[in-house]
């Protein structure tokens, strides 16, 4: 039987651990391979958290797809 992905109670809304993305999931979503996505990470251009110390990358879906709108727009003449 497949585990339940545990979710965080948000009192205001916000995100929950299923908003929470891999690397791997990460470069998917925003078609860049893993080198770049290290890049915008080191770069400080790309919203990226690490959920302990020395962890793995993390990064909340909603704020890479706000990321991504924004740099659309950008963009655009």
């Amino acid at each position: 039987m497949p585990h339940a992905t545990p979710r965080l109670d948000t009192h205001d809304g916000g995100s929950t651990n299923a908003d929470v993305i891999s690397v791997p999931e990460a470069c998917r979503l925003l078609r860049v391979h893993r080198n770049t996505l290290y890049r915008l990470i080191r770069d400080e251009s790309l919203p990226a958290f690490k959920m302990t110390r020395g962890g793995r990358w993390r990064f909340r879906e909603s704020d890479l797809r706000d990321w991504l709108e924004d740099k659309q727009a950008a963009r655009r003449p």
